[in-house]
């Protein structure tokens, strides 16, 4: 009776600390991938910058038409259903107040880290799990290559830089459409809405955007290189882990969103 109380309390106690475990190594991973220096000298070349292009295009110039698709069903479903429902109970610059916080900095950033996780974070994952599993990578490594540099890297850096620039067009996109809908079916004077958008965003609620973005891309591909590189011999690893990355970069980015509105923006609350 006393072994399987004490073994109660370390299964509840291991449970409890693989929470912070997994969040302290990922931040190390994430940390070690972001440092510009290995071994005194700099991990940018040649090498790196390609595969870093490469990440950029797929996550981000070959997710464009997707993106295009989902801000303009955004814009057209819910950009003109919060301006025609919030301007009948209130004033013109509460509109634009709820535009400014739900469309452009809460809406275009989730629905785009959503999509990039789905299409770029398990694709990166299932890419370097495979190369594990097909001893690729201890190849690299017997030529003196080194994997965090030529492999991670670029693909974190790129997924960062994909979905900022990823928002920041869904955002756009969401608004413009909305609003020209608005004007060619209800009224032209809806276009007036644009330039009245774009002078109420302050400078600071745009820097911390972008940063969010940033930090939200730069997680993603960290999560799903990640879990890729804990891909063991067995093949059923790879599905799991691929799993494994998308479910915890939806609630690691789900959670960060809230404690971004919570901390660093109080006048969007």
């Amino acid at each position: 009776m006393l072994t399987r109380l004490f073994d109660a309390f370390g299964f509840t106690g291991r449970q409890i600390l693989r929470l912070p475990a997994y969040l302290f190594e990922l931040l190390l991973f994430t940390l070690r991938a972001l440092n510009p220096r290995q071994q005194g000298h700099f991990r940018f070349n040649q090498a790196t910058y390609r595969t870093l292009l490469g990440q950029l295009i797929f996550s981000g110039i070959d997710a464009l038409p997707v993106v295009t698709l989902l801000a303009l069903a955004s814009g057209l479903a819910i950009t003109t259903q919060v301006i025609l429902t919030i301007q009948m109970i209130g004033e013109r610059a509460e509109v634009i107040d709820i535009l400014v916080r739900v469309i452009i900095f809460e809406l275009s950033t989730l629905l785009t880290a959503i999509l990039l996780i789905g299409r770029s974070g398990s694709a990166i994952t299932v890419d370097l799990g495979n190369m594990k599993l097909n001893r690729e990578l201890e190849g690299l490594e017997m030529l003196g290559i080194n994997l965090n540099h030529f492999l991670v890297t670029p693909r974190v850096i790129g997924t960062g830089l994909a979905q900022a620039i990823l928002a920041i067009y869904f955002a756009v996109i969401a608004i413009i459409s909305g609003v020209i809908m608005l004007s060619y079916t209800e009224h032209a004077g809806y276009l007036s809405y644009l330039p009245e958008i774009a002078t109420s965003i302050h400078p600071y609620d745009l820097i911390v955007f972008v940063v969010k973005n940033l930090v939200f891309g730069i997680l993603i591909g960290a999560i799903a290189s990640y879990h890729a590189l804990r891909v063991g011999q067995s093949r059923t690893e790879l599905p799991q882990q691929t799993q494994q990355a998308i479910v915890n970069s939806l609630s690691i980015i789900f959670v960060l969103n809230a404690l971004f509105i919570l901390l660093l923006q109080p006048s969007l609350i």
